[in-house]
């Protein structure tokens, strides 16, 4: 007689399994990579504040052959951003699903390799997005990557993981990413998900150029910082904006012009298009010591 944990577990991984063609591992800097979702056989999707701008990405396939992607569409508002890959991959695009509170739900992380990583966690509760309710997940924050597909229990895809407004783990609700994947010539078998209406007016959201991570200010920090968390910059674009202001790789970004940047909301509020073109102060946590610097925000690329 099998034992009833051992048939969930040997579930478990069916689950993943199953999963796993879904993941890439877009690489974004030395020794540094993130999760996408391979959508449709070329699109990729992952989160618009973890992916920094480059001209082209290196992606690790499930399959583990390397290939290359070209910026797509973003969505700043939604959190997303897209990748269109150079070499089509077969694939469709996921079910989509809406869950409720405690059900149970899988975060799925490609590794550099892109062989999957697993969370196993719970729906803790629900905020309003414009896209629909998004899942609080029941994990510390910072406790998932962002851009790995969440599964409900019957490998449904209920989101993608991100940081939510106060830095807890959140799903993207799967509305919006539906909204991101457009129809797909390439590929023999058509999307599951509608396309995207196309959209006339250009993205003029403020751009700084980095790529960055939430990170807690060590205990002896915090007096001099003015604050118990930070952003640190992980990967500089070469010639925007923050490189040309002298912030550095591992600099932890703390405030804009007086606003903390520790959530990425906030963020986000901050880097509204009528921000463009402005010179602001950045206060910066840089090998123990706060620096300020002057920084002039550029329109994001498309």
């Amino acid at each position: 007689m099998t034992h009833p944990l051992a048939a969930f577990s040997e579930t478990l991984a069916q689950l993943v399994a199953s999963a796993a063609p879904l993941l890439t591992a877009i690489r974004v800097g030395p020794n540094r990579h993130i999760t996408g979702l391979l959508c449709g056989g070329d699109t990729i999707i992952t989160t618009d504040q973890a992916l920094p701008a480059l001209d082209s990405y290196t992606i690790v396939l499930a399959n583990r052959m390397l290939t290359r992607a070209r910026p797509g569409p973003r969505d700043p508002r939604a959190n997303l951003a897209s990748l269109r890959l150079d070499t089509p991959s077969p694939g469709l695009n996921p079910e989509v699903t809406v869950s409720s509170v405690g059900s149970l739900v899988l975060v799925l992380g490609a590794d550099v390799d892109a062989s999957p990583t697993v969370r196993l966690t719970v729906i803790h509760r629900f905020i309003g997005t414009a896209d629909g309710p998004a899942a609080v997940l029941d994990l510390p924050g910072g406790g998932a990557d962002e851009g790995c597909p969440v599964l409900d229990a019957n490998g449904r895809l209920v989101g993608l993981s991100a940081l939510g407004p106060n830095g807890e783990a959140m799903a993207i609700p799967s509305a919006a990413i539906e909204r991101m994947l457009m129809p797909n010539p390439r590929v023999a078998t058509a999307p599951l998900l509608p396309p995207a209406p196309p959209s006339s007016t250009p993205n003029r959201r403020g751009w700084l150029g980095v790529a960055l991570q939430p990170i807690t200010v060590p205990d002896q920090l915090v007096a001099r910082a003015g604050q118990t968390s930070g952003r640190m910059v992980v990967n500089i674009t070469k010639g925007g904006p923050a490189e040309n202001a002298g912030m550095r790789v591992g600099d932890v970004l703390l405030a804009l012009n007086g606003t903390s940047a520790s959530g990425p909301q906030t963020l986000r509020a901050f880097l509204e298009a009528e921000r463009v073109g402005n010179t602001v102060e950045v206060k910066l946590l840089r090998d123990g010591n706060v620096v300020t610097t002057h920084l002039t925000i550029a329109v994001q690329p498309a």
